[in-house]
């Protein structure tokens, strides 16, 4: 009898699917290598040269092919984006099939549609996680830092600036998606948009002022669930501008009902290999069959455990 696979992770032949699938097999874990196109998978595996790895092919518009996809492993790990289009249809193949889902999305938009899944998630004893990248992990970990006992947030303000090694075809694809929704951000509890690189602005973080814009990521529903507070921006530094040092850095300020203001810092390395090797440790904390419903990683993961990911440390303002 074939042995299940511990994790099938769905687009490993892509840089970020390939990275995780790494960290994963380097633990000893069994990893379906899941994509449409057989002869990539075979060349991934192939790299990652382990025989705990294997190749299944998947056609992400058969519901069928997605069913076997869903059941073949006890966790699955969704790489492939525009998320918002295309994780649906994996999303309910695993709810279906009572496979934990694991996805990388940071489009507004994506994040927000796997929480509302919270209550069929809680029904039928399945855990949903979204959110298991640099963005919006990073920031929601200090939303979540910052958050001692007694403090009530009335606004919240958060930022990134990635570093990345890589410029992939999903990324722009995954952030052109995103952009159609323009300059977003929650005022007294209502969602409220401009023209994307309206309310641009200058925060100081990273140890550096950097231009910053108002931007539609799951950074803004990733907050907005940590502190339930009325008013949040989301602001990142505009795409292609870069980090020279190759670090990526992440910021989060809490002003309280009480009108003090809590500040904290992330800063680590590479965005890809943060990002790998959070969705690892998040899909490897899902074989230990959490409490179900819709999370995202850092809620599932909390605060501590992302600032112990390798190259990363938390600080808090003072």
């Amino acid at each position: 009898m074939t042995m299940r696979n511990d994790f099938v992770v769905l687009g490993a032949s892509g840089t970020t699917g390939t990275l995780i699938a790494d960290h994963l097999v380097r633990q000893g874990a069994r990893v379906a290598l899941a994509g449409r196109d057989a002869a990539r998978l075979g060349e991934a595996a192939a790299r990652l040269d382990s025989d705990a790895v294997s190749v299944l092919a998947v056609d992400l518009a058969d519901p069928d092919s997605l069913a076997a996809m869903a059941a073949a492993g006890r966790v699955l790990v969704n790489t492939v984006g525009p998320f918002a289009r295309l994780a649906p249809p994996v999303m309910a193949a695993c709810l279906a099939a009572g496979t934990p889902y694991l996805d990388l999305a940071n489009e507004r938009a994506a994040v927000r549609a796997v929480l509302d899944r919270d209550a069929e998630a809680r029904r039928r004893g399945v855990a949903l996680v979204t959110g298991a990248g640099f963005g919006p992990a990073a920031t929601e970990a200090l939303v979540l830092a910052l958050l001692e006992p007694g403090i009530r947030a009335a606004r919240v303000v958060v930022a990134s600036a990635a570093g990345s090694a890589y410029d992939t075809e999903g990324v722009r694809s995954t952030v052109a998606a995103a952009a159609a929704e323009g300059a977003t951000t929650y005022r007294a509890g209502e969602l409220v948009r401009a023209p994307l690189g309206n309310g641009a602005t200058t925060l100081v973080f990273g140890g550096a002022p950097r231009t910053v814009i108002p931007v539609p990521v799951g950074d803004l529903e990733a907050a907005r669930q940590a502190s339930g507070a009325p008013d949040i921006t989301a602001y990142a530094v505009p795409r292609g501008a870069g980090e020279p040092d190759g670090r990526s850095y992440g910021y989060a300020e809490i002003n309280d009902v009480d009108g003090r203001r809590h500040t904290a810092e992330l800063r680590t390395g590479e965005g890809f290999a943060f990002t790998a090797a959070l969705a690892a440790a998040t899909a490897t904390r899902l074989l230990d069959a959490p409490a179900p419903g819709a999370w995202t990683a850092a809620r599932l993961l909390g605060a501590e455990q992302i600032a112990a990911l390798p190259g990363t440390g938390i600080e808090l303002g003072r």
